[in-house]
């Protein structure tokens, strides 16, 4: 246990296992004592020894309690006399009046009560505008011997809290569409296939609390490709989609980072467009050719449209207070059919991994 002391601060009787066995005797710690001064240590009426501090004002004392008191601990008071260029420090057991302050010396009580043990360790520092007194059962710290205060009350880190109201946001990632090679190719072997493209995504997200939420988004996948070459036969087909999300939001913030997930429907509007081009064919009887098959070029196209359902999450990082950086996974359902009274209908599965900036506009 260690922490500062203030006068008339009642110390609570720690008895810790830490330490035991490492220091032999108790050890009090001065710093910064000023130059020149001398330091005195007392153990109830008995002067335990003075040290002249080094040029830093740092000195130490070690006390030996079964040789002193004929006991390992002892329940005790922290008391400083402040003496010109003399400083005097007393150990007191409770039950013990310590002697009046000499004239001239002004008296401080550190610590009310404290157990003072072998593996006890004191610092007393001088080096403010009041005396101060910090207090562990075990060995010194490091950084109590450093210019830094020992266990200084340093504020807790504030991350910047996760928005409310409005959130737009703006990014790209990768979009990936399950049927869309199978569609195109059929039973082709060999079709060179592209359909994991570049997206982009732009919407918002309106925190009606810090946990919960409703999101709109529109997100723009690159154009899917599928090349097939046969002898006489080759074809492309490209797949184009607008991809139009709605999802109710749920997430919550651990440090500066808020995880959440989103549930939803997702509304698309898709095109496949391919140009296929047959070679002439030459028809033969007896290995002579008598007549060719017109070869040409075709197109046609094909529309969707419909709604399917969506799920996803990610997490944000608020890096400053205004801004977030975002990352999320989700997956989605393109189902529709052909408008205009086509025979058919579309049912295939996108995948979505997805990164950028988030902007808060509310509070």
């Amino acid at each position: 246990m260690r922490g500062p002391w203030r006068p008339l601060v009642l110390a609570v009787a720690v008895n810790l296992a830490l330490g035991v066995g490492v220091a032999t005797a108790q050890t009090l710690i001065v710093r910064k004592a000023p130059p020149g001064s001398s330091i005195e240590l007392t153990l109830n009426a008995a002067t335990i020894g003075s040290v002249a501090p080094d040029p830093a004002g740092d000195g130490r004392f070690a006390v030996d309690l079964p040789s002193s008191l004929g006991k390992p601990e002892a329940d005790a008071r922290l008391f400083v006399d402040v003496c010109g260029d003399r400083r005097r420090i007393l150990l007191v057991e409770s039950f013990f009046q310590p002697a009046p302050p000499e004239a001239g010396c002004d008296r401080q009580q550190l610590i009310v009560l404290f157990l003072l043990r072998q593996v006890t360790t004191l610092l007393v520092d001088f080096g403010g505008p009041n005396v101060r007194a910090w207090l562990r059962q075990g060995p010194v710290p490091e950084e109590w011997l450093t210019d830094e205060e020992p266990d200084a009350v340093r504020p807790p880190r504030e991350w910047h809290p996760a928005a409310t109201g409005l959130v737009p946001f703006g990014g790209g990632g990768l979009v990936k569409f399950r049927d869309v090679a199978g569609t195109a190719c059929g039973n082709l072997e060999g079709c060179a296939v592209k359909d994991f493209p570049f997206a982009y995504t732009v919407g918002a997200t309106f925190w009606f609390t810090r946990f919960l939420g409703a999101e709109a988004s529109y997100v723009r996948p690159g154009t899917a490709t599928v090349d097939g070459d046969e002898e006489s036969y080759r074809f492309q087909t490209t797949f184009d989609a607008d991809l139009l999300s709605v999802a109710g939001v749920v997430g919550f913030q651990v440090g500066p980072v808020k995880p959440y997930g989103k549930v939803g429907m997702l509304y698309h509007r898709a095109f496949f467009r391919t140009t296929q081009t047959i070679d002439p064919i030459p028809v033969t009887i007896d290995g002579e050719v008598v007549a060719t098959v017109e070869g040409g070029t075709d197109s046609f196209e094909v529309e969707t449209r419909g709604w399917g359902w969506q799920f996803g999450g990610g997490a944000e990082v608020w890096v400053t207070r205004p801004v977030a950086l975002y990352g999320e996974f989700g997956r989605a359902a393109l189902k529709g059919d052909y408008p205009g009274g086509a025979e058919g209908k579309i049912d295939d599965r996108v995948t979505f991994i997805l990164f950028g900036v988030k902007v808060r506009l509310g509070r």
